[in-house]
C-alpha cells in the first residue's frame, strides 16, 4: 500500500453496506408517490383556482377535511408539512445517506418514519372521530407513510442482525 492509500483509508470510515433492492425500490417509489400527493395537496391549499379532485359523499369529502380547522398545525398547512417530510425522507434515503455510518442519519430515518406514523394516527383520529369525513388523498399519504415506517424497521432489523 502506498502512503496516499493508507492516509485516505485512515481518515475515512468504510462506507456501510449497500441496501438491498427490496428496500431501495419501494422506498423510492413510495417517497416519490408521497411527494407527488403532497405537492398536489399543497397546490390545492394555496391556489383556490385549482379544484381538489375527490368525491364529496357523506363520508368521503376531501374538501371538508383539507379545509377544516384541523388542516393546519400552528398555522402551517398539513400538506406543506407532508411535503417537507417527503423531501427530508428522500434526502435520508439517498445512496450517500444510506451508506454513511453516521448514527444521526440512521436515527433520523427511524425518527422521521416514527413521527410520520404518529401524525397518521393523529390525522386519522381527527378524520374519523371529529370530522366524520375521510380524504382519499390524505389516506394515500397515510398508507405511504405507514409502508415507509415498515420498510425502515425491516431494514433496521436486517442491519442489526448482520454479523460484522
Amino acid at each position: 500500500m502506498t502512503q496516499e492509500t493508507t492516509a485516505r483509508d485512515a481518515g475515512a470510515a468504510a462506507p456501510g453496506p449497500a441496501r438491498p433492492l427490496w428496500f431501495l425500490a419501494p422506498a423510492w417509489l413510495l417517497t416519490l408517490a408521497g411527494l407527488g400527493i403532497s405537492v398536489y395537496l399543497t397546490i390545492t391549499h394555496y391556489d383556490s383556482d385549482v379544484n381538489l379532485v375527490c368525491s364529496a359523499s357523506s363520508t368521503v369529502d376531501c374538501h371538508a377535511v383539507t379545509t377544516s380547522k384541523y388542516s393546519e398545525l400552528a398555522g402551517v398547512p398539513l400538506p406543506l408539512l407532508g411535503l417537507l417530510f417527503f423531501v427530508a425522507f428522500a434526502v435520508l434515503i439517498t445512496p450517500w445517506a444510506l451508506r454513511a455510518e453516521h448514527p444521526l442519519l440512521r436515527w433520523s430515518r427511524i425518527a422521521s418514519a416514527s413521527v410520520g406514523v404518529l401524525f397518521v394516527v393523529y390525522l386519522v383520529t381527527v378524520e374519523l372521530a371529529l370530522l366524520h369525513k375521510v380524504c382519499l388523498w390524505c389516506t394515500g399519504v397515510h398508507g405511504i407513510t405507514i409502508l415507509l415506517f415498515v420498510l425502515v424497521l425491516l431494514d433496521e432489523f436486517r442491519r442489526i442482525g448482520q454479523v460484522d
